[in-house]
């Protein structure tokens, strides 16, 4: 894949780069960063996908700055948004940025869960 060389893909793009404790992998066919096991972000191509804080995510949904990421034509995936990181926006996609890395930094029950493994049924006779 061919990476986008906008000036405002390469602001973006630094922008999550120079958060600490940040981490990549490649997920959905692009670079997905993550604060610990925690992903809240990843670029396609001019668009930046980022799992926000609920009220936010709400906001930028209603004023249609933002549209629901979806991974095929009916499926979303979570509360993650797609937003455009192309143009005079890329600085506003910084900020979005900024607040789904300190979301994702918050130990909350919003985040992944460890599933716990199943006791095997105990058979003791009394």
């Amino acid at each position: 894949m061919v990476r986008p060389t906008s000036d405002a893909y390469r602001l973006v793009h630094a922008a999550i780069r120079d958060l600490p404790n940040v981490t990549t992998r490649k997920m959905f066919g692009a670079e997905a960063y993550f604060h610990g096991r925690r992903m809240f972000a990843f670029l396609r191509e001019d668009l930046v996908v980022l799992k926000l804080p609920e009220d936010r995510r709400e906001e930028l949904l209603e004023t249609k700055a933002a549209r629901p990421f979806l991974v095929n034509e009916n499926a979303g995936f979570g509360r993650w948004v797609e937003v455009s990181g192309s143009g005079e926006a890329a600085e506003q996609v910084v900020e979005l940025v900024q607040s789904a890395y300190e979301a994702a930094r918050r130990p909350d029950r919003d985040g992944p869960r460890r599933r716990r493994r199943r006791r095997a049924a105990s058979t003791t006779s009394a």
